[in-house]
């Protein structure tokens, strides 16, 4: 089973390039399923059904999530009752979207779940804990689990694939924007990188204009974001699972440029 999971969507400038590329990842990576993050798809914060839905309807099987998946007010109806969008599960049970959801081809049951680092991140439950207390009936609905880690410490990110090794299929983080040299297939069977990287502009500060950001740190004075539309990459991984036990067979990095 192969599956293609795009990092971070960033803004209308990341929904064309993967809207534009979508046909080529199908093409040359022949996947069973693509999955993508989502959490920053409408300007850098947050989706609408207008952002995603092209996106699900152009061949997305599902959509993950992060802290910033819940900042469009009038997109939390549309989150809660789309089964695809998944939040982290370390979040309120009454935060809208699903806590996991699984995708199906040829019998065969592979499992997307999504959770929040801790630190220095917005306060959530222990993702340590909530895999623990989950990973049981998480295992009983699935054949394959593969987990979008949702964190900025790349200490937080490690420590999860090794807690995770042998119990799940992939620990993919998400959140940085800068896609990490690091794909492996740990001891247990486990595949993981410590951040996929971010399909967008990559002429920017993880996909806001440069020049805007620069003046931020430069004058400590607040502005207001503008995704930039220049020097765009589509940033993914391409996982392959054995069918048979569930485990990582291989791992590797997707990143090229494109132009819209």
């Amino acid at each position: 089973m192969k599956l293609v999971f795009i990092g971070d969507v960033f803004g209308k400038p990341g929904r064309i390039a993967l809207l534009k590329e979508i046909d080529n990842l199908k093409q040359n990576y022949q996947p069973d399923f693509i999955v993508m993050n989502a959490e920053n798809l409408a300007d850098g914060k947050g989706l609408t059904e207008k952002t995603a839905r092209p996106l699900f309807e152009a061949g997305i099987d599902a959509m993950t999530g992060g802290n910033h998946l819940w900042d469009r007010a009038e997109s939390l109806d549309y989150i809660r009752k789309n089964p695809r969008i998944i939040k982290p599960m370390n979040y309120p049970s009454t935060t809208p979207g699903s806590f996991f959801h699984t995708l199906v081809r040829d019998g065969f049951r592979l499992t997307i779940i999504n959770l929040c680092g801790q630190v220095y991140m917005p306060a959530c439950d222990s993702p340590f804990s909530a895999l623990e207390n989950r990973y049981q009936d998480l295992q009983s609905l699935s054949d394959a689990i593969v987990l979008d880690f949702h964190a900025e410490s790349t200490a937080e990110k490690r420590a999860m694939g090794w807690y995770a090794d042998g119990k799940i299929s992939a620990v993919l983080g998400t959140h940085t924007h800068i896609q990490t040299a690091d794909e492996e297939i740990l001891p247990g069977g486990t595949a993981y990188i410590t951040d996929v990287g971010m399909t967008g502009s990559h002429d920017s500060v993880i996909g806001v204009k440069k020049d805007l950001i620069v003046e931020k740190f430069r004058t400590s004075i607040p502005v207001r974001y503008e995704a930039s539309d220049r020097g765009l990459q589509i940033n993914a991984v391409c996982l392959e699972i054995d069918q048979g036990y569930g485990r990582a067979i291989s791992i590797s990095r997707i990143k090229y440029s494109t132009e819209i």
